[in-house]
């Protein structure tokens, strides 16, 4: 097997005398010039599958002239190239992980999006044992799982493990000391109420290019197959066939999944084997993504754009590295003589001899016509601050989906800051909401339907509740005003300021007891005696004498008022 010639899908094949058009459908030819007979040949082929596919792969990415890297010096690029949907996944993951502005960018936004979580809800009961299942899974921590997977590859894949857990409600510290000291009838305490629920025990995130979504694409009916590896496929078919017992397979696949004709194509496209597709159980995985139409099978990698820049830094930083490097390996050169006086051999042998001394010793001895000179390279842009700054911006609006803002009129105050971190905190507000959605499909909803104790939908709020990259005076004053007219609870204003109001009453009522007799704390306007902690009884005032209304309006007086009142 030496020669091959590819076709494309279009009909189009590569020869000597260039691009030729054929109306074969594509097909894969071999050219036995081994020797071996050709029935060996073709026998030992179907055996081993493996030749077949790699060698399949590679003539399909030499397709056309427009898949080739470009090969002249100026055009090489080391982010930037053609290539299918999980080549810009791993793309658009390396530069994150390694890129030092998308790493810290992507850090930085994690912690913006998400501080704390919890379940709030009428029925304290469940709402305590939906509390109880976000630390069993830790949910704070898949949240950010998601999220980084998100501003990675804009997809993610979460896989789920189903099954029945019993939870029992936990009662505040107040409550069970009385429940102790106050027995029931029959001498024994009360018991908690338990529930016993069917819900994911445990979830994992899944690697975006080993997922393929398959079947039916419209009204939300994909299914998702698992691209395994020639090791895996083979540990995959023996617990299927009962030879080992794999608890994690027989939850997760369903078994072997036969692709289409269109899904072999796209296998072929993006390097995977169509024989080795495994199928996922429903509800054991799902997937969340940036906006997409329910026609895409993928969702637009949206760090694409930023590959071209990365390009652009990448070759700032070797301009930047070989000035560096040619300055500290700079070049000396050492002239003896001149037009009028050319120097003598003996001249020339000496001052060999004598640079010889003079590279271990900073002294050298000579006339007017020695002439020392010092090759390097040019440092005036070497490490300039805007030159990097211009690709870094550009890298940070990019990754945040914003706008730069605008200064107009030359101010450099930064009139335009304020818009953009608006945009960008509402930005992050709506990606964590969507991924709320996403729970609510995919893991309430079903976890609601299966148990029948469980009659409230739960709502996982996030403190503090907005995502805020400047402090706004207007938006706190607002708050504070609500809070005076009692729109809002006291609760929903200490959120805002990112304070617990459960802790912030412990640790009230312990400086009841413990300090306020020390400190006598208060409020502007009231009573030394007033309690802050708690509200006072409202005394009763004693009636205040009418003052003179004054004339009522449409009456005249015969006579007029004396000047300094009435008598």
């Amino acid at each position: 097997m030496d020669q091959f010639s590819p076709v494309d899908e279009s009909g189009t094949f590569e020869s000597e005398r260039g691009m030729v058009r054929s109306s074969t459908p594509p097909s894969l030819h071999y050219v036995n010039e081994s020797g071996i007979p050709d029935e060996l040949f073709m026998d030992e082929l179907r055996e081993n599958r493996e030749i077949a596919s790699i060698v399949e792969q590679w003539s399909q990415s030499l397709r056309s002239n427009r898949d080739r890297g470009v090969t002249d010096i100026f055009g090489r690029k080391r982010w930037n190239g053609l290539g299918h949907i999980f080549s810009d996944m791993s793309r658009a993951a390396f530069a994150v992980d390694h890129d030092d502005i998308l790493s810290t960018l992507a850090d930085v936004t994690e912690g913006l999006t998400f501080n704390r979580c919890r379940f709030e809800m009428n029925d304290d009961d469940q709402e305590d044992v939906w509390n109880q299942w976000a630390a069993e899974v830790d949910l704070d921590s898949r949240l950010r799982e998601m999220f980084r997977e998100l501003f990675k590859v804009s997809q993610v894949y979460v896989g789920l493990w189903w099954d029945r857990r019993t939870y029992t409600v936990r009662t505040k510290p107040d409550a069970e000391k009385l429940l102790e000291e106050a027995p029931s009838r029959g001498g024994n305490t009360k018991r908690r109420k338990r529930y016993d629920l069917f819900v994911p025990s445990s979830m994992t995130i899944l690697d975006p290019t080993k997922v393929l979504p398959v079947g039916q694409l419209m009204f939300g009916r994909e299914r998702f197959a698992y691209c395994a590896g020639r090791s895996e496929d083979m540990a995959f078919a023996e617990v299927m066939a009962g030879e080992v017992i794999d608890s994690t397979v027989l939850q997760l696949l369903d078994g072997k999944y036969t692709p289409t004709v269109d899904e072999i194509h796209l296998c072929q496209e993006l390097g995977v084997d169509p024989d080795r597709l495994w199928l996922f159980r429903p509800g054991t995985v799902f997937r969340h993504s940036l906006t997409k139409a329910q026609y895409e099978r993928f969702a637009a990698v949206r760090l694409k754009p930023i590959f071209e820049i990365l390009d652009m830094k990448s070759a700032l930083r070797s301009s930047d590295n070989s000035a560096l490097v040619g300055s500290a390996n700079f070049i000396i050169v050492i002239k003896k003589g001149s037009d009028k006086f050319p120097a003598k051999p003996a001249e020339i042998d000496n001052l060999k001899e004598q640079s010889r001394v003079v590279a271990r010793l900073p002294v050298m001895v000579g006339d007017h016509r020695l002439s020392v000179e010092i090759v390097s390279p040019a440092l005036d842009n070497t490490l300039t601050e805007s030159r990097w700054q211009v690709l870094d911006s550009r890298l940070v609006f990019a990754a945040l989906r914003s706008f730069q803002p605008i200064v107009q009129g030359g101010n450099s105050s930064g009139s335009g800051v304020s818009e953009m971190s608006r945009v960008v905190s509402q930005g992050l507000e709506n990606r964590r909401h969507q991924m709320i959605r996403a729970f609510e499909r995919h893991i309430f909803n079903r976890a609601m339907n299966v148990s029948e104790e469980l009659d409230e939908r739960p709502t996982l709020t996030f403190l503090p509740k907005h995502v805020s990259l400047d402090f706004r005076v207007d938006v706190m004053n607002a708050i504070l005003k609500l809070r005076d007219r009692g729109d809002i609870s006291r609760e929903t204003t200490l959120d805002e300021l990112d304070f617990d109001q459960d802790v912030e009453a412990r640790r009230r009522a312990h400086e009841r007891v413990a300090y306020d007799k020390v400190f006598q704390s208060g409020t502007p306007f009231t009573s030394p005696q007033q309690n802050p902690f708690g509200a006072q009884p409202q005394q009763p005032q004693p009636p205040q004498p009418q003052k003179d209304p004054g004339r009522p309006p449409g009456v005249r007086e015969d006579e007029p008022r004396k000047r300094g009142g009435t008598e």
